[in-house]
């Protein structure tokens, strides 16, 4: 009886430590293959490039350190989310992806975890079985869009999201961690907006930071075409929609420390990020921004200290305010103009938008159940556009891929009211979870926690706010937010379920 015990006790071990240690050390040797079979290696196996050997190693040093310290690997995965710093690695550098790298490995971290422990079981959330319903409605969009391609891309980037999700909420089980995810997120921020803040100031825009500091040359105010910082981004205003978030979560991090060292980090990242913005010249960055601050004020109500403090740094910030940046911030009076008193000299940008967003509500009012197929808005935008009889002048390229620079209009006209109703329930669902762990957290006097959450919550205003003027081209930031959200949750009613049963939270 013994022996059996013993050796049923070896296999448990095998299971638990070997069997995932074997599966990671094949997955390895597998990578290593298909690298040398596609030319990675020559014969002689050195690299063709320096950085493909230095990424390789740096693979497979961070893998031992995540799989010992799961914890660090969750702070990778946030900062490499938000910085976009696995796509600039893929497009710009030809190396792997990151992303996908840590997220196989820390899905088995969470399965080691489950298989030793079974207070570690894996965590399930609501959220997840919406986002699971609504990769359903992305898959049955497919199967009736004029190009299944385009919804199978978007469905494989809402799998990804989905995966970020679940990671997140089952990595991050503590306060601490919490915390220090939203730090990472801060850092990843302020290093990008130091990049851009040193271009601006040094007028160095011919370097683009290896992928980190993109600029575009665009139209700033009438025929006035000046550089604005993208960051590690496809276009300034996504810059924007990626910095406001960023906002809420320094100012909470600057008001809660203790420290004097995180205090101005906090005031640092706060005014970097205040300073990038600023040169993305995104008046939907801007609009945003004063969502953002309006609830800060509503949700907090600051001391007096804190006002003036406000006050001094949003001088010091219009001081390095471009007239260029004032004048298009005027441009926003288009959007009031009626009838009786037109605008001469339309903003062009305002045109093509309007157009772009006309074009989106025409093909949900003509497909309003289930739209036309996830990404299959450009398959039908030039015929939609000629039954507008639009007079833009830009049509430059006819053959290129079309946005509706709305995330709700995208998501009503390729998923219909089906798509938009689900999205809305998950956010609805999220918010929900967010102050309801807020309130946990206040009840039982943890009330850095609580304005944690409420930051996150903010933060998730300014990129919906951001996002109706902008199509789901970087959706996985506000699916990173929201699992943070999610995170909270689990937290909170742990830690109100341990008071109740007397354990430590």
């Amino acid at each position: 009886m013994l022996e059996q015990e013993y050796s049923i006790g070896r296999f448990q071990n095998f299971l638990v430590l070997w069997l995932p240690l074997a599966i990671l050390a094949m997955s390895l040797a597998f990578a290593m293959g298909f690298w040398a079979s596609t030319s990675a290696f020559e014969l002689n196996l050195v690299p063709e490039k320096p950085s493909q050997m230095l990424a390789f190693v740096a693979l497979l040093s961070g893998a031992t350190i995540v799989f010992k310290k799961p914890e660090i690997g969750l702070i990778l995965l946030v900062a490499v989310v938000y910085s976009n710093a696995s796509e600039i690695a893929v497009r710009n550098h030809g190396l792997p992806s990151a992303l996908q790298a840590l997220g196989i490995l820390l899905g088995l971290v969470i399965l080691v975890r489950w298989m030793s422990a079974s207070s570690e079981r894996p965590r399930g959330d609501a959220i997840l079985i919406l986002l699971a319903f609504y990769a359903v409605v992305l898959f049955g969009s497919s199967l009736h869009a004029i190009n299944p391609g385009l919804a199978d891309e978007k469905l494989f980037e809402h799998v990804k999201c989905l995966v970020l999700f679940a990671l997140v909420v089952n990595l991050a089980r503590s306060h601490t961690t919490l915390k220090r995810a939203v730090w990472a997120i801060l850092i990843a921020g302020a290093a990008l907006s130091t990049i851009s803040a040193y271009q601006v100031l040094t007028s160095s825009y011919g370097w683009d930071f290896g992928g980190f500091g993109r600029i575009k040359v665009a139209q700033i105010v009438g025929d006035l075409r000046q550089p604005r910082i993208a960051g590690a981004f496809a276009d300034p205003n996504f810059y924007a929609q990626v910095l406001i978030p960023l906002v809420p979560l320094a100012l909470y991090r600057f008001l809660d420390t203790s420290s004097r060292r995180w205090k101005l980090l906090g005031a640092y990242c706060i005014a970097a990020c205040l300073v990038a913005l600023v040169f993305t010249y995104s008046r939907g960055g801007i609009l945003a921004l004063g969502v953002v601050l309006g609830l800060i004020l509503i949700i907090q109500k600051p001391k007096l200290k804190h006002c003036v403090v406000g006050f001094i740094l949003i001088l010091l910030l219009l001081l390095l305010v471009p007239p260029q940046f004032q004048q298009r911030l005027g441009t926003l009076s288009q959007f009031m103009a009626d009838e009786e008193s037109p605008i001469v000299d339309t903003d062009s940008s305002f045109q093509q938008r309007s157009l772009l967003m006309r074009v989106a509500w025409d093909i949900w009012r003509d497909h309003p159940f289930f739209g036309v197929g996830a990404g299959n808005y450009s398959e039908y935008y030039l015929e939609y556009a000629e039954q507008i009889g639009a007079t833009v002048d830009s049509y430059e390229n006819f053959d290129q891929q079309r946005f509706p620079h709305s995330l709700y209009l995208e998501m009503a006209a390729e998923t219909g009211l089906v798509g938009l109703l689900l999205f809305g329930a998950i956010l609805l669902t999220a918010c929900l979870k967010g102050w309801h762990a807020a309130h946990l957290f206040r009840k039982s006097g943890d009330l850095k926690s609580s304005r944690l959450v409420m930051s996150l919550l903010v933060g998730i205003a300014g990129y919906l706010t951001t996002s109706i003027f902008l199509h789901a081209h970087y959706l996985r930031h506000l699916w990173l937010l929201l699992a943070l959200l999610a995170a909270s949750s689990h937290i909170a009613i742990k830690a109100a379920s341990n008071r109740k049963c007397g354990e430590p939270s």
